[in-house]
């Protein structure tokens, strides 16, 4: 048994949920638990106390004078859990963003090959190695950044040998780098040109030999499709999600990203845990998200890659609609790690303000990963994964951009950046 505390914090954002177990929504966005002067304690891998420095005094005694860290009227809150990533690839993109930036659209990259299929291509021709080298680089960026727990989609095998291999890498990748790792099975992420003239063969592969193999093998605990106007119809989306929960699979999808084919309203009747981007989504969509526990993650990263027009944030706030925040990294849209960066993208292209931001960031998040009793909020007997900002106010996450406000990480307890 060891006890570690930081004190002197300027503000500690506990998140703390009163007993819920649901995401905030509405006013409740605003609420980031804030104690003035804070202090945490942890004991082993779990939090043991918070409150003020003053308020701990006798608490503090338990607890070796080289473990406490003296904040500096710095602030403390809980890590980022980034929700929605396809952080596990081979290579870059880069030619294809200078052609979107040349005007290019991203579609008609990916009818000539490129996009998801380029990364396809690459991901076969590496080495394991090469993957889990690269791949766990930006694992260690994300750390660095602040994000304690991320999601990680397959989705570049696009045949049953390399998203089985492509899972298993992520189960690797959890082992090599002190991150919190949930894994999302994402074969449905584009139709592979072999089934172009025949795509619900490949449906059907998803179906019948992807999903029992990945649920077999507890590879993942969701299944994600790209359901889009030439991608994966809605009648494909509803199959593939009807198998995955037959195998105890949770659900989530990449819908309205370009066209809103009803994805939002379909994930929503069936339970997901989120939809994801929601650029295109309609009044009826962000309805059914407003009367659901399914959560809207927004991804104003990938927006402003792609220059295009952000999701409809300010406007899901105010209609009860429970919101997340995430990076999307991955080679082609979004390639960044950093969730500090998201956060000031939400604020300045979104219209939320720095505490909604914040709760979609953590809480939310963690709702959508249904991992809210363990992450994103810093309260007794939860997991002691939490940041220091070399900042005195959160407010500066979104203001002062650009720049990496994290001085330092603690996941499980446990310092993954060296603490003054």
């Amino acid at each position: 048994m060891s006890y570690s505390a930081i004190i002197n914090i300027s503000q500690l954002l506990t998140l703390e949920s009163n007993g819920s177990k649901k995401p905030k929504r509405g006013r409740d966005l605003r609420e980031l638990g804030l104690i003035p002067n804070g202090a945490i304690i942890i004991k082993d891998d779990e939090i043991y106390a918070v409150g003020t420095t003053y308020s701990l005094k006798e608490k503090l005694k338990q607890v070796p004078e080289d473990k406490i860290v003296d904040a500096k009227g710095r602030v403390v809150m809980p890590g980022f859990v980034d929700a929605h990533t396809h952080a596990v690839f081979a290579g870059t993109r880069a030619k294809e963003f200078h052609q979107r930036i040349a005007g290019k659209a991203y579609m008609d990259i990916l009818k000539e090959g490129g996009g998801i299929l380029n990364s396809r291509k690459a991901f076969a021709e590496a080495t394991d190695e090469t993957i889990l080298m690269e791949s766990g680089a930006r694992l260690k960026r994300m750390l660095g950044h602040g994000t304690t727990t991320v999601e990680i989609k397959s989705g570049y095998g696009l045949n049953t040998e390399q998203e089985i291999r492509a899972l298993k890498l992520v189960q690797q990748l959890g082992q090599m780098v002190p991150i919190g790792i949930y894994p999302t099975f994402m074969g449905a992420h584009a139709i592979p040109p072999e089934f172009k003239e025949n795509p619900e063969d490949y449906v059907q592969m998803v179906i019948e030999e992807m999903i029992p193999i990945v649920a077999q093998k507890k590879l993942a605990r969701s299944v994600d499709v790209f359901s889009e106007q030439g991608v994966f119809t809605l009648a494909q989306t509803e199959d593939i999600f009807k198998a995955a929960m037959d195998y105890g699979l949770r659900l989530r999808l990449h819908s309205d990203e370009i066209v809103a084919l009803g994805g939002t309203e379909l994930a929503c009747a069936m339970g997901a845990q989120s939809v994801d981007h929601l650029v295109a989504v309609t009044e009826s969509g962000i309805k059914a998200l407003a009367k659901s526990d399914t959560i809207a993650i927004l991804l104003p990263g990938t927006v402003y890659s792609l220059r295009k027009t952000p999701a409809p944030g300010r406007k899901m706030v105010e209609a009860g609609v429970a919101i997340g925040l995430a990076t999307d990294c991955n080679p082609g849209s979004c390639y960044t790690e950093s969730m500090p960066m998201v956060i000031s993208l939400a604020c300045i292209s979104m219209g939320l303000s720095a505490e909604e931001s914040i709760t979609a960031a953590t809480w939310n998040s963690a709702c959508s990963l249904g991992m809210q009793e363990e992450i994103g909020s810093l309260e007794m007997h939860k997991k002691a994964d939490l940041i220091l900002l070399d900042c005195k106010d959160y407010r500066e996450i979104a203001y002062h951009f650009g720049i990496n406000p994290v001085a330092a990480t603690m996941k499980a307890g446990k310092w993954i950046q060296a603490c003054e």
